[in-house]
């Protein structure tokens, strides 16, 4: 588990990396962290049937209080609310007050379980966010969150899941440039097969080397596996992958 750290988990439109997120959140509940998501891209419903696809009862976790969900999401987009235990709406979502907000839930209601506790917290998605506030305030409000919780809450984890097919270059620039950790996922079809690789590009060690693994979706409990690749492999075009 990455601790005290920010970590950006970047993949693309049609990548099954995206599940890796919710496989970090359910080892992390295993491990008794307390974890925060905050939702700016689905639905409630589907946020926690992302997160049952790889055996997490997000239900579960929020009636023990182990997760709790600010829903950013139905907050500004449905008159609906789910009335669920640990599961936090707005009044309002407005760019110039949404840091405010979110952080009178973590200094309220939440506080006791992110002191208590190792925590992780999730902004699920950076590009979710960016379509609500656009590029630049997200990235603004982005700084502003992981200066201001490096004070409050210097114990916690920071996940930064990104679909880059949705922003643009400068975004995910910066967004790896502010991570401690940086985790990319490439995928293409060839030959009617789909073919994946995942890059651990990024890590705080003076000794750290960028590796390279295939990655593939299995039906089994890890749901996600891992192979390290120790020669280059063929990208879209044919070419190697250096």
């Amino acid at each position: 588990m990455f601790r005290n750290s920010t970590v950006a988990i970047v993949f693309d439109a049609y990548s099954s990396a995206w599940q890796i997120l919710f496989l970090l959140l359910k080892e992390a509940i295993e491990r008794d962290y307390f974890a925060v998501i905050s939702n700016y891209s689905v639905p409630l419903r589907s946020l926690l049937h992302r997160c049952n696809s790889v055996g997490l009862n997000a239900k579960r976790a929020l009636e023990d209080s182990k997760m709790a969900v600010i829903d950013v999401f139905d907050s500004r987009y449905s008159p609906l609310r789910m009335e669920m235990k640990n599961v936090f709406y707005l009044d309002k979502v407005e760019p110039e007050t949404i840091n405010p907000k979110v952080d009178r839930i973590y200094c309220g209601p939440l506080r006791e379980n992110l002191m208590a506790k190792n925590s992780i917290r999730v902004i699920y998605t950076l590009d979710g966010a960016s379509m609500m506030f656009g590029e630049e305030q997200t990235l603004k409000l982005l700084n502003q969150t992981i200066a201001g919780k490096s004070i409050s809450f210097p114990e916690s984890t920071l996940l930064l899941p990104l679909n880059e097919d949705i922003v643009s270059r400068r975004f995910v620039a910066w967004v790896s440039n502010v991570s401690d950790y940086v985790i990319l996922a490439k995928s293409w079809i060839i030959e009617d097969r789909v073919r994946e690789l995942l890059y651990f590009l990024k890590a705080p060690y003076a000794d750290f080397e960028p590796v390279v693994y295939s990655l593939k979706v299995s039906r089994e409990r890890e749901k996600i596996m891992l192979e390290r690749l120790s020669s280059p492999e063929l990208g879209p075009s044919g070419e190697e992958q250096r």
